[in-house]
């Protein structure tokens, strides 16, 4: 997914739960990702956290996927979007 979507800076996690980094705010990924059925939260202003749930299946997984794939072309895109810069 990185390589389709520029504004992915790093993913990391750690069993389930993962943090992708953006260089764009992640509130309006957030935002787009829920009307969409994927709960994920900002954990910073640039940083979204997934937490599946352990009985997770694999169909689930690739829905959630395809989700922040949509969200991310949808709303992190656009170069109207706020770009996050490291001080």
């Amino acid at each position: 997914m990185a390589r389709r979507h520029a504004v992915i800076v790093d993913v990391r996690g750690l069993g389930l739960m993962l943090a992708v980094e953006l260089s764009v705010e992640a509130a309006p990924v957030v935002d787009a990702c829920r009307e969409r059925g994927l709960l994920v939260n900002a954990v910073k202003p640039n940083t979204l956290r997934l937490v599946p749930p352990l009985i997770i299946t694999p169909a689930d997984v690739d829905e959630a996927v395809e989700i922040l794939d949509v969200a991310l072309a949808a709303v992190a895109e656009p170069a109207e979007m706020t770009v996050i810069r490291d001080s």
